[in-house]
């Protein structure tokens, strides 16, 4: 089985250490999620995991070589219309243009994007279409590993949750495996497998926390239970610099229904 496996990572910028001794494993078709307060080098860490950083220290063994990106801004082409940056990864591997637009556009379709829509450029679209875009970007290419970088933190939340039911259908129908990054914990729980807790000063692990739900049974009443469960854990608490919860108890010793930790 394919695994992204990380070792003993370490990184800093100039004198500053931003990551100390992270340890990771993430078998194909899992979600990942690290959560931790701003500052704990989540980002640098994805930006590791991608290649466009090289680490000061430690390896980080990649065996997956169809791998996308999403990031909190859209950045998408603005000469290109939405139809053509959907298709952006497809051109650049040397689809041809009616197979990659008609991909496109049935991508597209499933995320709620109209014919009109995708005639649009960037600066013609709202925020959430654009973040709709961007998602077809990535999912476009069928990667095998996909990096999410806080991609949906600024939409509303009926967007958010659309977006989150095609994502999740998208991982169980292709297996994909993912590394996403956020600050919001109700998210990690609604989407990962396994939480990782990170802590700042340096970046690093502080608590890894599975999820044993299947995700058919994640309704809204078992997400905010699990997410209000978690908050009072006294790892948890610290991992987001917050004062233990007076009476709190472990992590260990206050699991959620269906959440294994």
């Amino acid at each position: 089985m394919s695994m992204l496996n990380i070792e003993r990572l370490t990184h800093r910028y100039g004198l500053t250490e931003v990551l100390s001794g992270i340890d990771l494993r993430l078998p194909a078709g899992q979600t990942l999620a690290l959560v931790g307060p701003s500052g704990c080098g989540k980002s640098t860490l994805l930006h590791l995991v991608a290649g466009l950083l090289a680490p000061s220290e430690g390896r980080i063994d990649n065996p997956y070589r169809n791998v996308a990106c999403m990031f909190q801004q859209a950045r998408l082409m603005p000469w290109k219309n939405a139809i053509d940056n959907i298709a952006l990864g497809l051109k650049a591997r040397g689809m041809a243009a009616s197979a990659r637009r008609a991909r496109a556009a049935a991508l597209a379709r499933t995320l709620g994007l109209g014919a009109d829509d995708l005639r649009k450029f960037p600066q013609e679209l709202s925020g959430g279409m654009q973040s709709r875009v961007a998602l077809g970007r990535a999912l476009a290419i069928e990667p095998d590993l996909l990096l999410l970088d806080e991609p949906f933190s600024a939409l509303d939340v009926g967007l958010k949750l659309s977006l989150y039911r095609h994502l999740r259908g998208e991982i169980a129908r292709r297996g994909t495996t993912v590394l996403m990054i956020t600050h919001d914990l109700m998210e990690a729980v609604r989407l990962a497998d396994r939480i990782v807790m990170m802590a700042a000063d340096p970046g690093r692990v502080v608590h890894e926390l599975p999820l044993d739900q299947v995700h058919a049974l994640r309704d809204d009443a078992w997400v905010y239970q699990t997410t209000g469960r978690l908050m009072q854990a006294r790892e948890v608490r610290l991992g987001f610099g917050l004062d233990p919860a007076p009476g709190g108890d472990s992590a260990v010793d206050a699991p959620a229904a269906g959440c294994a930790i």
